[in-house]
């Protein structure tokens, strides 16, 4: 039942399901088409996806990673997502601005552990097929080890172009630049189902007094990445849970930047004189394929295992506070943008890169609701 009064606060032109860095940066370049009547819904207070979860990696991809998506995507779509996720930070760095997020340019490192000289021979191939706009992006960085306190057999490949950020302070100037210019965040709402009836989509949400209320919207985009099987009911998106932890202050700690193993699957960065990691989803591919925010035990004690075996802290090493987050991924790395039906869109499964991705899904599924007209 409403009010007389709560009927002008129920429909909209635009909402989007999902309060995170892409739900956000949809509604960001909508307002710069001069569309400003957007509804963000989100199930938790802070978003509860990986968000705020993450490890604040301003990164495209590692030499292994693109080998590994040439390898099963073809070259073209290989470049043309890390074009896409390179020209996503563009954009959201010219939109905020990098103090909005601390966006700091310490570089990246990837550590070759298999297949040392068979990888080491494709460098050149990665580095031609991105020249155009990550010119001398990968290059032989095996004299740094030492200096960066990395104990290892393997191979350092350097990553000049990456950069870190703070995703917390990224989510919130999100919040604050699309506020600012005219859109409404709800949170703790969690949207149950979605109809589309006369050319509208009634959205059928429960608040935290467990109440149903019902909005309606011209157009509405579902951007909840790994949660989005209980709202969209099919298998293109999976979950993928990630495994996380910080340690505590560590004083002689050495490395500065972004590290990465084996395809991505294992990373590794400093905050201040922290040591933050994480991954090794593919130590346990089957558990970690949920959308419950637990922790994965033999995970979290590979994770500090491979910490310590790299890195060699000793006692120093200390774990202050462990975590997880829900990403999504599909059968290859691109991401599902598209429509769904006549008055709905689908912005999916960022394979964990949607800090990256977000610019630029944005701008893609902005672009599709102002051709589609509201």
């Amino acid at each position: 039942m409403q009010s007389f009064w709560e009927k002008d606060l129920t429909h909209y032109e635009v909402a989007i399901v999902g309060a995170g860095i892409v739900g956000l940066s949809i509604a960001a370049s909508l307002i710069e088409k001069n569309i400003k009547n957007i509804l963000i819904l989100d199930r938790s207070v802070i978003p509860y996806g990986a968000s705020t979860r993450n490890a604040g990696f301003a990164c495209y991809g590692s030499l292994t990673e693109v080998l590994s998506d040439i390898k099963t995507m073809g070259a073209d779509n290989a470049r043309e997502l890390l074009f896409n996720r390179w020209m996503g930070l563009q954009i959201t760095r010219k939109r905020l601005g990098e103090a909005g997020m601390e966006y700091e340019s310490l570089g990246g490192y990837e550590l070759l552990e298999n297949q040392v000289e068979a990888r080491l021979d494709q460098m050149d191939a990665v580095n031609q097929l991105v020249s155009d706009f990550l010119p001398g992006y990968l290059r032989d960085a095996d004299d740094l080890k030492s200096e960066l306190g990395i104990h290892s057999d393997g191979r350092l490949i350097s990553i000049d172009q990456e950069a870190q950020l703070n995703p917390a302070l990224l989510l919130r100037s999100l919040e604050q630049y699309v506020t600012e210019n005219g859109a409404t965040i709800r949170t703790g709402s969690h949207v149950k189902s979605l109809n589309d009836i006369n050319d509208k989509i009634q959205i059928e949400v429960k608040d935290g007094s467990r109440k149903m209320i019902t909005f309606s919207a011209g157009k509405v985009v579902v951007a909840v990445n790994g949660f989005a099987e209980e709202l969209i009911g099919n298998d293109l998106v999976k979950p993928g849970r990630g495994q996380v932890f910080i340690t505590k202050p560590i004083p002689e700690l050495k490395f500065k930047g972004n590290l990465h193993i084996e395809e991505g699957y294992y990373y590794f960065r400093n905050v201040g004189n922290r040591l933050l990691i994480g991954g090794a989803r593919n130590f346990d591919f089957q558990n970690e394929e949920t959308t419950e925010i637990e922790l994965n035990d033999k995970i979290q004690s590979h994770l500090e295992h491979k910490s310590q075996e790299i890195f060699q802290l000793g006692d120093s090493f200390a774990v202050e506070m462990r975590w997880s987050g829900i990403m999504a991924f599909g059968n290859d790395k691109t991401p599902l943008v598209q429509r769904s039906g006549n008055n709905m869109y689908l912005a999916l499964r960022m394979g964990g890169m949607g800090v990256a991705l977000a610019g630029t899904i944005g701008e893609e599924v902005a672009e599709m609701i102002e051709e589609d007209g509201l």
